[in-house]
């Protein structure tokens, strides 16, 4: 089987969160960093995890990794000034430049088997591809002054998540290129986008949440609660 490694994103500031780190915040009792981790972690075939953080926060999760013994397959990298230039230092920091690479955010730790398998599994056939839930809601866009521009076909609407799958190779370049053309992205199918690469959605839950605020940790906590998402990891 092809390499298959994995970037989690866990640079961020937590704005909304009023001060609490939310990747620190405990969900069923554990760390929703640990959480997210884990299920990277667990995964036999997966054999790197690179782990994407402040460099000032860097002794605080080695010690945590430590704790719930989830540290054998990690390696940090330091988080840049934004998203991309973490990733992209994640990316530099794979061992094995070839195979696969997942990419994910730090707070979705509720990511099942289920998707990782089948993101692995569309990147080896369309290069690039995007866990993504489908919209429940009829999306307007909005101008300048706040009136309705048009309404999307919601058939057609899908709310990107991650994992966000490559051949590792094309991850490299994309954000090889992205550095060099100092391009702004919110996740990073969109740098595959914009050079032209087609990006293979794959359906993924709502279930799969981002937590961005305090709310998001209650939900999570009650889908937990609930098994819904409730996998076996080891395989």
């Amino acid at each position: 089987m092809e390499s298959v490694s994995v970037v989690i994103a866990a640079g961020g500031k937590s704005g909304r969160m009023d001060g609490i780190n939310k990747l620190l915040a405990p969900l069923g009792g554990v760390p929703v960093i640990i959480r997210t981790v884990k299920a990277f972690h667990d995964i036999r075939y997966i054999k790197q995890i690179i782990l994407v953080i402040p460099e000032k926060d860097e002794s605080e999760y080695l010690s945590l990794l430590s704790e719930y013994r989830v540290n054998r397959k990690v390696k940090i990298a330091y988080a840049g000034s934004t998203r991309r230039h973490s990733v992209y230092n994640g990316l530099l920091s794979l061992s094995d430049k070839e195979g696969i690479v997942l990419i994910h955010d730090g707070a979705r730790p509720l990511v099942t088997r289920k998707i990782i398998d089948e993101c692995v599994d569309g990147a080896k056939r369309y290069g690039v591809c995007v866990a993504a839930s489908k919209s429940t809601d009829t999306v307007k866009i909005a101008d300048s002054i706040m009136f309705i521009e048009k309404t999307l076909d919601r058939d057609k609407v899908y709310n990107a998540q991650t994992p966000q799958a490559f051949k590792t190779e094309f991850a490299l370049d994309f954000h090889k290129r992205a550095e060099a053309d100092d391009l702004e992205v919110t996740d990073d199918c969109m740098i595959a986008e914009h050079y032209g690469h087609n990006v293979k959605i794959i359906e993924s839950s709502p279930l799969n949440l981002k937590i961005t605020t305090k709310l998001d940790l209650v939900i999570a906590s009650a889908i937990l609660a609930d098994g819904n998402n409730t996998e076996t990891h080891d395989s």
